[in-house]
């Protein structure tokens, strides 16, 4: 849940490697690395691989990530083949000298955005269309209800709250193939940060019209045109 209980897990057992979120509550993913490589944390294994996986996708997070002592990076929504691959890799034996040293790659798709990108979604779930579309209508139930929740949000001031709601959007999109929301959804997110709430409510506005646009997209395509 937070980079505490990480830092906590690593001290009373033996993990192979660390799949660490980097934005979190309590600790966030940065400093509970730079925790666990410290002499005096108290984990049984200080040069652990350490794989980021985050939805930042600015060429700054991916330096802060191997800044703070992680090893490789992981753009969320995570693929299967490219999980798969990262592991084989990090986990197919120790190095031949020293601790394990950072690739710097920056692994998943790069392309442009796509209002719904029905490919994408069907590719996470393993080519399971079942399971694509358990997503989908999961999605479309839960985001109103975080859009309503991210409008309180805005209309209270809360731009720390702002940023958060917005971050959670931005996954939920990405993982779904809602390109063009997850860009909408990451100007929120950063004007969240930056406490300014008038172009916040700019991009507000644009992600409701977008994730209007999405949901047609997603009810109109083969995967859900059926019901």
């Amino acid at each position: 849940a937070d980079g505490k209980q990480a830092v906590e897990a690593l001290r009373s057992t033996n993990f192979d490697l660390v799949l660490m979120d980097v934005q979190m509550p309590e600790m966030d993913g940065l400093e509970a690395t730079r925790t666990i490589r410290a002499a005096a944390s108290g984990v049984r294994n200080h040069a652990v691989p350490i794989i980021a996986m985050t939805a930042h996708a600015m060429q700054g997070d991916r330096q802060s990530c191997l800044d703070a002592g992680m090893n490789d990076y992981i753009t969320k929504p995570v693929t299967p083949a490219v999980l798969s691959a990262l592991l084989e890799e990090w986990l197919a034996g120790p190095p031949s000298s020293g601790p394990p040293v950072a690739s710097a790659k920056v692994l998943g798709r790069a392309a442009g955005p796509a209002t719904f990108n029905a490919d994408a979604l069907i590719e996470r779930a393993m080519g399971d269309r079942e399971l694509a579309e358990a997503v989908a209508h999961s999605f479309l139930v839960d985001t109103p209800r975080r859009i309503a929740v991210l409008r309180g949000h805005l209309k209270a001031g809360n731009t720390k709250d702002v940023e958060c709601q917005a971050h959670t959007i931005k996954g939920a999109a990405a993982t779904v193939g809602g390109e063009g929301l997850v860009g909408w959804a990451l100007a929120l997110e950063r004007a969240g940060r930056a406490g300014d709430l008038a172009s916040a409510g700019s991009a507000f506005a644009e992600l409701t019209a977008e994730f209007e646009r999405l949901r047609q997209a997603m009810e109109a395509s083969t995967l859900l045109s059926k019901h």
